[in-house]
């Protein structure tokens, strides 16, 4: 944006479990500098940074989970670097966890109030059979939701619950999607060993809406917290991109000063993400990673 320096992001990835689409990191890094107010750099091997290495950015972005594969043990970044975030955020910086960095088996449970909540599984969180959802947003008046469409649909995604919170943790839920009873009637047959009828029989929390979006205050610094984003098409899709690069400008300033893209009228042919100049056709012959 004319007028303001680029905020300075790290995006720290790598180990992510071999079900996601390697393109995702690119892609955000592609959608975050489109919308000109970011200058991102990507990392995959965060272990042993320090705060030095955190000290050029004003947001890390998280999309890293720590598997190769999702049943494999997380490799945690260490203590210096789990440290290193901490500390940086509670100084007054910004991070942002995206999709399966919401679980918890690669971060100390210090992480746990930076992200104000998280997955677990030693507390029965789970994945829903839900693949395409409705997501509501909350807190429609939110700087970061406010003129999106307040209601749209993912493809291909995941639906995590329930939430383990951090205790006293100021969040602020922003978007939800409903644990569907009738999704549990079809179950996928990758799924079916993780939910027989009897242990269908014994989930309490099905039929609620449930938590997918959220902002969390840390010291002086903010987390911004996605639980979906595992879906190609998801990310592609306009309230994604406003949501995601809005959010993350919130977690790195306090402040949200990013439209939410237009493509209507005059920009009915401006391409993904939206927040550019290019036409489909013209966007159809750059090759995004």
């Amino acid at each position: 944006m004319e007028g303001k320096a680029p905020l300075q992001v790290l995006l720290i990835t790598g180990y992510l479990t071999d079900e996601h689409d390697a393109r995702i990191s690119s892609w955000i890094r592609y959608m975050l500098e489109q919308a000109g107010r970011f200058q991102v750099r990507v990392t995959e091997e965060f272990r042993g940074a320090t705060a030095e290495t955190l000290a050029p950015y004003d947001l890390v972005f998280v999309n890293y989970d720590g598997k190769a594969n999702v049943r494999d043990a997380a490799v945690r970044w260490g203590e210096s670097a789990e440290n290193a975030v901490l500390d940086f955020v509670r100084r007054g910086k910004g991070v942002v966890f995206l999709h399966s960095a919401v679980w918890n088996e690669c971060w100390p449970e210090a992480f746990l109030p930076l992200m104000g909540g998280c997955c677990d599984f030693r507390t029965g969180s789970r994945k829903t059979p839900a693949s395409d959802f409705t997501i509501r947003h909350a807190q429609p008046d939110h700087p970061i939701l406010q003129g999106i469409v307040p209601t749209w649909r993912t493809v291909t995604e995941d639906l995590f619950t329930p939430t383990r919170w951090a205790p006293g943790a100021p969040v602020e839920v922003l978007a939800t999607a409903y644990d569907d009873p009738a999704e549990y009637d079809r179950i996928p047959p990758h799924m079916a060993e993780d939910y027989t009828p009897e242990k269908v029989a014994a989930i309490k929390e099905i039929g609620t809406d449930v938590p997918i979006a959220w902002t969390n205050r840390f010291g002086e610094g903010r987390a911004f917290v996605l639980t979906f984003g595992h879906g190609v098409e998801t990310v592609r899709r306009m309230p994604f991109v406003a949501m995601l690069c809005r959010g993350c400008e919130w977690a790195a300033t306090g402040r949200v000063t990013l439209p939410v893209p237009e493509n209507t009228g005059d920009r009915r042919t401006v391409a993904w993400p939206y927040y550019g100049n290019d036409t489909v056709s013209q966007n159809a012959k750059r090759v995004i990673l």
